[in-house]
């Protein structure tokens, strides 16, 4: 069968909420209430909405995101042959924006539960209540990278205005955040982060899942809960800025909640409306990009370098070891809780069991990169370590490979930069 490869080039934003566009822009909401429900459009609505600057993509080397797929909207694949890609994907497609919806609904939640916790902590500082603080920031931060893979396509969270860069970048300058903090004239509102995060530099990380990890476990992992008890040195404004960038996260993760949810004029209602294998794209590119470039080259493949001995994404709480984990988990629900497998077992029986094979594979090797992470990072040559990490890049590549194959069977465009 002879394929020809048709790309669209249109917007990098493309479908975005009533084709609204707002450029460079990222938006947060500025909500009467911490609990204020979203409404309206993804983007818009009854709230008020303030602009800060910000810029596209996560910012950090580590955790990427932003429009990999630069402005490719048009994801599907033409064939000479009539009938190549004929089937039925409503249900797929239908079950895709349930799970990027209720896994976005699970991390406000978590997100929501480390707020009150900081609550918590900030009202009655304890040992006790310190450990629940952190045991939130862990659940989010889990629950979090699970949703990782509904990006790489300029959808609500990574097109210009989303709020990537806002959420989960990283490294962290331990040492700006402890000048904003010690600086009386910086306000620390969650308006204020948001509009200083990365303002003149990806490096600038002022917001986000890191920044929290940082003010709760300290620069070596040393932080005590008497660094919370009020009226002691900068305690104070450490509280103020903890309490708002938790905000901030709920914020910003309602905006995605809003975004997908059910019964509204939003993006999920306008992928639901394309083209089954335009809205096929987003799924496939979404996962296959994570597994197969994200992970794989820019987080493991990355810190093998000698210039990258100290390059991991939480350093501060030494949970690393799991990010990778759970954001491969992500993946793979979209391929196995969306009903993709089953679409592609039924066009190609023997390679639906191939891409399950190259599953328990990558599995295996993330599994094998065990604490303490920091042994995976630039190891020698010939070490154990080493060969252990160019094993799960092998083996994610080699799935992302798998997942590309799978999409181009259904006549859908994947586009995983490196492989």
């Amino acid at each position: 069968m002879q394929r020809k490869t048709r790309i669209w080039i249109g917007l990098g934003a493309a479908v975005m909420v009533g084709g609204t566009s707002v450029d460079r822009t990222a938006l947060a909401w500025d909500l009467a209430g911490p609990d204020s429900p979203a409404s309206g459009a993804a983007f818009g609505g009854p709230e008020r909405l303030f602009a800060a600057q910000a810029e596209g993509g996560e910012g950090g080397p580590g955790e990427g995101g932003g429009q990999v797929l630069g402005t490719i909207t048009e994801f599907r694949l033409s064939s000479t042959v009539p009938g190549a890609f004929d089937y039925d994907a409503a249900a797929q497609v239908t079950a895709y924006g349930e799970l990027v919806h209720g896994t976005y609904v699970a991390a406000q939640e978590a997100a929501k539960a480390l707020r009150e916790a900081i609550a918590a902590l900030l009202d009655d500082p304890s040992p006790e209540a310190f450990e629940a603080a952190r045991q939130a920031w862990r659940a989010a931060r889990d629950a979090y990278l699970r949703t990782e893979a509904f990006q790489f396509y300029a959808g609500p969270v990574d097109a210009p205005g989303g709020p990537l860069p806002r959420l989960n970048s990283w490294p962290v300058d331990a040492d700006r955040v402890a000048g904003i903090i010690g600086d009386p004239s910086v306000p620390l509102d969650f308006r204020g982060l948001a509009r200083m995060n990365q303002a003149g530099g990806a490096g600038e990380v002022t917001t986000g899942l890191h920044v929290v990890e940082l003010l709760l476990w300290g620069e070596d992992g040393d932080r005590e809960h008497s660094d919370f008890v009020a009226g002691v040195g900068d305690n104070d404004r450490r509280g103020a800025y903890l309490s708002a960038a938790a905000q901030l996260l709920v914020n910003d993760l309602g905006l995605l909640v809003a975004a997908w949810a059910p019964g509204r004029n939003n993006y999920r209602a306008a992928v639901e409306a394309m083209d089954q294998r335009n809205a096929l794209g987003r799924a496939f590119n979404g996962m296959t990009v994570l597994v197969g470039y994200e992970i794989p080259l820019r987080r493991i493949g990355a810190g093998l370098f000698p210039a990258n001995e100290n390059f991991q994404p939480s350093p501060f709480s030494d949970t690393s070891t799991a990010d990778n984990r759970f954001a491969f988990e992500g993946a793979r629900d979209v391929y196995y809780e969306t009903g993709l497998d089953a679409l592609i077992a039924g066009a190609d029986a023997g390679l639906a069991a191939e891409i399950d094979a190259a599953f328990a594979r990558a599995e295996t090797a993330l599994l094998a990169l065990d604490a303490p992470y920091a042994r995976f990072l630039a190891p020698a040559a010939g070490s154990r370590e080493r060969a252990t990490a160019e094993q799960a890049v092998r083996a994610l590549t080699d799935l992302g490979r798998e997942l590309r194959r799978a999409g181009n069977r259904l006549g859908v465009l994947v586009v995983v930069p490196g492989l």
